[in-house]
């Protein structure tokens, strides 16, 4: 079976089966949160595949991973992916699940990183900016990164916009080498 499949079929099965119990939007959360657990905590991939760790251990691994306490159907979840020993692409389906429930819901995801941090109220403008362009929700994550050193970057979906000092004074210097090799 092709390994991009088996998170797709996972992930849209998951869907249905949280909107016929009416808890998507917290499986959401909880999905969100062992996305967030696999990309912090890079040992939890090893650890997961581990053939000698129990399936008990594995279960508590990924609750605590999902926020502690999950909902029924996250539980039944997490039981028919171990069942199954599928916890290889439980990365990868709660990633699909995301990106389903967000497809489905309208809602878009962007990041901001800027130099120094962006005040609450200025975010919130970025935020109903987006949502008023796009008709749904946003979901903007914010990151400090000081080697900006002023300026922004923003991505959202497939477009980046690098607004960033470091960025211009790096052409600004392309544009300065390039001229002076002509010259010589």
């Amino acid at each position: 079976m092709n390994t991009g499949m088996i998170p797709v079929r996972y992930a849209k099965a998951l869907l249905e089966f949280a909107y016929e119990k009416k808890c998507a939007e917290q499986v959401y959360a909880e999905m969100s949160a062992v996305a967030g657990s696999f990309e912090r905590e890079h040992a939890l991939r090893r650890v997961l595949d581990n053939p000698v760790l129990p399936v008990d251990k594995k279960t508590e691994l990924i609750r605590t991973a999902g926020g502690g306490r999950t909902s029924e159907v996250f539980d039944r979840f997490v039981w028919l992916v171990l069942h199954n020993r599928r916890e290889r692409y439980l990365q990868s389906i709660s990633l699909m699940y995301l990106d389903l429930y967000r497809k489905l819901n309208r809602i878009s995801t962007g990041r901001l990183e800027t130099a120094v941090p962006v005040t609450p109220e200025t975010e919130r403008k970025i935020i109903d900016l987006i949502a008023s362009e796009t008709n749904g929700k946003v979901e903007l994550k914010t990151s400090v990164r000081p080697e900006l050193l002023g300026g922004f970057v923003f991505e959202m979906d497939s477009e980046r916009l690098d607004a960033s000092i470091a960025t211009q004074l790096r052409n600004i210097k392309k544009q300065f080498v390039e001229k002076n090799k002509r010259i010589v």
